[in-house]
């Protein structure tokens, strides 16, 4: 994990502006160590899926702010906003201000002593602080427990829904971005690891560029088997991803809806056992 001293020094540049595949419907599956194939929750992601800002002007960050506060107005739980760096920071905060939620920034990368990369995680209770893990130099993968609101269906012998009830879950969620082979291979040799030891329910919303996503896949599952990379969708230049323990998590598919000029929310579907 990053040094505490090191890692608290990056997120109190930030703490001025924070306000605090597809799984087949059925029944229980025969397999016990695997998650749930009756449970649902949304983990929105938005971004540009490119190498710019997420917000590039005022209007940009309302309409952003307008459609998460919507959303977890009505029944979402959390948002990650990919991207919202440092020169987006001042629309970052008018936003999370007028949202009224909790967030917290993450930062995925820096590129001088007071610039970085951030996304910001918003969501609708209190919240853990912030954990770090340095992939090497000048990147990471940032995150911190957040709960996400579900349900857990039930289905008769011919698939029909019988029962829909609402739970609760905890999720250890991550976010990062790898632009090198140099960032996916030292994550799969160390950073996976040193993740491990922190929580092995981790899950890792980011993304990479189109032409590392097989390299990730494969260097994660020669780490470790029991992990998972899942694409979640594929944009010009980067493709969301979701790294995940078998064990616990899984991947139902995911919904893309238009929020401003080039900014899509991405709506990933997640179970868990």
């Amino acid at each position: 994990m990053l040094k505490s001293r090191y890692f608290s020094g990056i997120l109190m540049s930030l703490a001025v502006l924070s306000l605090s595949g597809c799984i087949d419907k059925g029944g229980d599956s025969d397999q016990p160590t695997g998650p749930s194939v009756r449970t649902s929750a949304h983990i929105q992601f938005v971004s540009r899926l490119s190498d710019a800002t997420l917000y590039s002007s005022a209007s940009e960050a309302s309409q952003v702010g307008d459609y998460v506060n919507g959303l977890l107005s009505d029944g979402g739980t959390v948002a990650i906003l990919d991207r919202t760096d440092m020169n987006g920071v001042a629309y970052a905060a008018d936003m999370l201000v007028d949202s009224k939620k909790f967030s917290s920034f993450v930062v995925l990368g820096q590129n001088g002593a007071e610039d970085f990369d951030v996304s910001t995680i918003v969501f609708n209770t209190p919240s853990d602080l912030v954990s770090g893990f340095e992939i090497e130099n000048g990147c990471y993968v940032s995150g911190l427990k957040v709960e996400i609101d579900g349900t857990v269906t039930n289905y008769d012998e011919n698939g029909n829904v019988t029962k829909t009830n609402p739970v609760k879950a905890t999720v250890p969620l991550f976010s990062c971005r790898f632009d090198t082979e140099s960032q996916v291979n030292a994550f799969a040799s160390s950073t996976l690891a040193a993740m491990k030891t922190y929580d092995r329910q981790c899950v890792i919303l980011g993304t990479v560029r189109n032409s590392l996503l097989a390299g990730l896949q494969s260097a994660v599952t020669a780490a470790d088997s029991g992990y998972a990379v899942a694409e979640v969708t594929a944009g010009s230049d980067y493709t969301v991803f979701m790294l995940y323990a078998t064990r616990y998590w899984g991947f139902n598919g995911v919904e893309e809806t238009s929020v401003a000029g080039g900014i899509s929310s991405y709506a990933v579907d997640i179970a868990w056992k």
